[in-house]
């Protein structure tokens, strides 16, 4: 098999997003709204000497400040999602309207995103005539993008973009990928949950005198309605917390692959482990802090 037909096969059908320039603006921004409010929303609560109480406040501020961006940014990435393949000595772009195709040859230079926004990260492909592809293209994986479209043909030269700080950043956390223990369902939903039963029930036997005292007085749907709100909170707050773990995870992460290249992948597996233990053995301790103190 040759170079060519190597490289066809690792990018055939490889997903990407094709972002004309003003709508890449436009979700990036999105997303900035997004993760900026859960962030400066977590801070508040977290640093508050009296957090807020109201669930139902709580439920709005995170649907209009971060869920409605964030369900924005993403609209705007499926509309503009495309698959990247090799054919014929072009990278194929198929859109969902259109077909973009750019001759191999025609390709000088690879530039990474200043910014991994929006959702991760991408590149620009810098054309022969000085221009640049008016896509910006949204991939996960630049570091392999880069190396298949060298091994179709591409001019190796363009592999000085993999000692930028993005795609080191990029790298270590392809090294790295998040595990089980890290899937939102397990985190936010059921482990949540766990510490809302211990918590519930202590305010059911404060306010109403047993485990199952509001159900006793008001009925099973206001018990559930009750259960529902602070099951609801508890995850909010569990988020909010993994919100300021992960930002300081991938700062410090970002300023490792700008600083120190070759001990990026390391410091971002300790940063990960470190974020793990916080979560899953700090959250606990404090709660049993909390409830036995």
């Amino acid at each position: 098999m040759s170079a060519a037909q190597s490289a066809e096969t690792s990018i055939q059908n490889a997903d990407v997003v094709a972002y004309p320039p003003a709508w890449r603006i436009a979700a990036a921004a999105l997303t900035v709204i997004a993760r900026g409010s859960l962030l400066v929303t977590a801070a508040a609560i977290l640093l508050a000497d009296e957090p807020p109480t109201n669930p139902l406040k709580q439920m709005r501020l995170f649907g209009g400040l971060f869920a409605a961006p964030e369900l924005a940014a993403w609209c705007i990435a499926r509309a503009f999602a495309a698959r990247a393949s090799v054919s014929e000595g072009s990278l194929v772009l198929t859109l969902r309207d259109r077909r973009v195709e750019v001759p191999l040859e025609a390709i000088a230079a690879v530039e990474p995103w200043s910014l991994a926004l929006p959702r991760g990260g991408g590149l620009w492909l810098r054309l022969r005539s000085g221009r640049r592809l008016q896509r910006a293209l949204g991939v996960a994986d630049l570091v392999g993008l880069v190396n298949a479209l060298v091994a179709a043909g591409v001019s190796p030269g363009v592999r000085t973009a993999l000692a930028h700080p993005m795609a080191v950043f990029t790298r270590a956390r392809l090294a790295n990928p998040r595990s089980r223990l890290d899937h939102p369902v397990f985190k936010f939903v059921l482990c949540s949950l766990i510490a809302t039963l211990p918590v519930f029930r202590l305010h059911q036997y404060i306010t109403y005198g047993g485990t199952f005292g509001e159900y006793y007085t008001f009925g099973l749907k206001a018990y559930l309605q009750g259960f529902g709100l602070w099951w609801a909170s508890w995850s909010l707050g569990f988020l909010y917390v993994a919100a300021a773990a992960r930002a300081v995870v991938e700062i410090v992460a970002l300023a490792a692959a700008a600083a120190t290249p070759s001990y990026a992948i390391g410091v971002r597996r300790g940063l990960e482990i470190a974020q793990r233990l916080m979560f899953y053995a700090g959250i606990p301790t404090w709660l049993a802090l909390r409830l036995t103190g």
